[in-house]
């Protein structure tokens, strides 16, 4: 209903009748697109609140606002102790201004998403509410008024079309007439036009509760009132509630909808990792060659061509010349008890985020039911998808990565540091750092039962590496060891441990 202008000029008279000889002692904003102002009289205040969110477009008039003692921030300076002198629309306009002494103005632009504040001084624009419309610093407030006849014949050049004629109708005019009156032939459509706007002058204001719409016009089922401060703030309580409840649905929908596309890459890749883990030859099956084959098979070799009796085929091996072919064969036995620790990992992980998209999809469901904020609220709490966990991420000590399901945490400074190899991690978490340079303390948290996979490794290596004054090598030296292995000497600067010992890896550096 702000963008018809006969609702704005009720507005305004109500407004003058309400404003005159009042004194501006606040105006201020505390919140984004939302403008406060604070008249009062002898015992009496008055409050405007305009809401010019380019989406909603709403004003209202609180009986009292308490304003925040933070984030707010005075507008308007030069109004404040000025008295207010006429409320009153400009002509066939969704726009009306509150005048005030020595020649200026508020003027309240009401054109839906580009609805605006301005003041006026002196007849131009001095300041704007949204400076991103800044196109209203030159505007030219005479224009406003619109110069349209009400006549056939000017009417007649519009195709007889009521909003076509006069703009300032809005939307509700021109769906009422197209319901009612478009079949029409002109001469007919001239007439009811012209009751059209008698009702717009005359007709009470109707409030349609279960639509929760404002209207000149009568609809089913609606309740009629007359004073056009409270049809506002009626409609405020209305459209406010329900677009920001709808709008915090639409926010959730998304974070959910990203949390199963992220879920689902997840999948796919880790899909691809075990495709590629069991389509490689089993450690197991190479060892058993080797032990096969021990008699044939001499020390020092770093590798050697056998029998494969698994595919009466030969078969190259690769051995470390530096152990025996049975410790060879160990080694691999034990790669491939890691083998089947990882594939079976992989196949918990996929099982888990499986069930994970299941649940997200029920939360989905469930969202779309929802009625009112009070449920959301409920909602958000019990699916933990509120933010109270974000912020208190921010105050650990350390960021956060995730790797198939391995938690890996990165010192944020040299304080932080110590703060997560003392006091964060446990003795057997494998702690990382680059090698003879200042960097991130890295750490795995150990997984009770479960060896550290390579890959892992790697990737956290890659981090520490990251997250070192190496970063720019093509290649870093990387220290691992068990946490245990790693103490701070008394006095020491913040961050400097010993590593009382370690293995060294050769990573590329990574963000992750």
């Amino acid at each position: 209903m702000f963008s018809n202008y006969y609702f704005l000029k009720r507005l305004a008279s109500a407004l003058r009748e309400k404003t005159i000889a009042l004194t501006l002692i606040d105006c201020f904003s505390q919140n984004k697109d939302e403008l406060i102002i604070g008249l009062a009289g002898e015992s009496v205040e008055f409050w405007i609140r305009a809401n010019l969110d380019p989406n909603i477009s709403i004003i209202s008039f609180p009986d009292t606002i308490a304003r925040a003692r933070k984030n707010s921030v005075d507008l308007f300076p030069a109004l404040k102790g000025s008295k207010v002198v006429d409320c009153s629309v400009f002509t066939f306009d969704r726009s009306f201004k509150i005048t005030f002494e020595k020649k200026r103005s508020l003027i309240f632009k009401m054109h839906g998403r580009r609805a605006n504040v301005l003041l006026e001084e002196e007849n131009s624009i001095s300041e704007i509410f949204r400076n991103s419309l800044s196109n209203d610093l030159t505007l030219d407030t005479k224009s406003l008024n619109k110069d349209i006849k009400v006549d056939e014949a000017t009417f007649a050049k519009s195709d007889f079309s009521p909003v076509v004629h006069i703009p300032a109708l809005g939307k509700e005019v021109k769906s009422y007439w197209d319901a009612h009156f478009s079949h029409l032939s002109d001469s007919e459509r001239w007439a009811e036009f012209q009751k059209l706007l008698d009702q717009l002058e005359t007709n009470p204001i109707f409030l349609d509760e279960e639509e929760g719409t404002l209207s000149l016009l009568p609809t089913e089922s609606a309740e009629e009132a007359t004073n056009p401060i409270e049809a506002a703030n009626w409609l405020h309580s209305k459209r406010t509630r329900s677009f920001y409840f709808d709008r915090e649905k639409v926010q959730v929908k998304s974070q959910l909808e990203g949390l199963i596309k992220k879920t689902e890459n997840y999948i796919f890749k880790t899909s691809e990792k075990l495709r590629l883990v069991q389509a490689q030859r089993s450690p197991e099956e190479v060892a058993n060659i080797i032990m096969a084959n021990l008699t044939i098979i001499n020390q020092g070799l770093s590798n050697v061509v056998l029998n494969d009796m698994y595919t009466n085929d030969f078969i190259e091996i690769k051995l470390n010349p530096k152990l025996s072919p049975q410790k060879n064969a160990e080694n691999l036995y034990r790669k491939s008890k890691n083998r089947h620790q990882e594939i079976s990992m992989f196949q918990k992980n996929i099982e888990e985020k499986q069930q994970k998209i299941a649940s997200l999809n029920q939360q989905i469901a469930a969202l779309e039911t929802l009625e009112n904020s009070k449920e959301l609220k409920l909602f958000l709490k019990s699916t933990s998808l509120g933010k109270s966990k974000e912020k208190t991420e921010k105050n650990k000590p350390y960021h956060k990565f995730t790797k198939d399901d391995w938690i890996i945490l990165v010192g944020k400074n040299a304080k932080t540091n110590d703060e997560l190899t003392l006091k964060v991690a446990t003795k057997n978490d494998l702690w990382l750092h680059a090698k003879d340079v200042s960097g991130s303390h890295v750490v795995i948290k150990e997984r009770p039962g479960q060896n550290y996979p390579i890959h892992i490794i790697e990737y956290a290596a890659g981090l520490a590496a990251f997250n070192s004054k190496r970063k720019t090598d093509s290649l870093c030296p990387v220290i691992y060891t068990p946490k245990k292995f790693v103490r701070k000497p008394k006095g020491s600067l913040p961050g400097a441990v010993i590593v009382e010992k370690e293995e060294v890896l050769m990573i590329e550096p990574s963000e992750g």
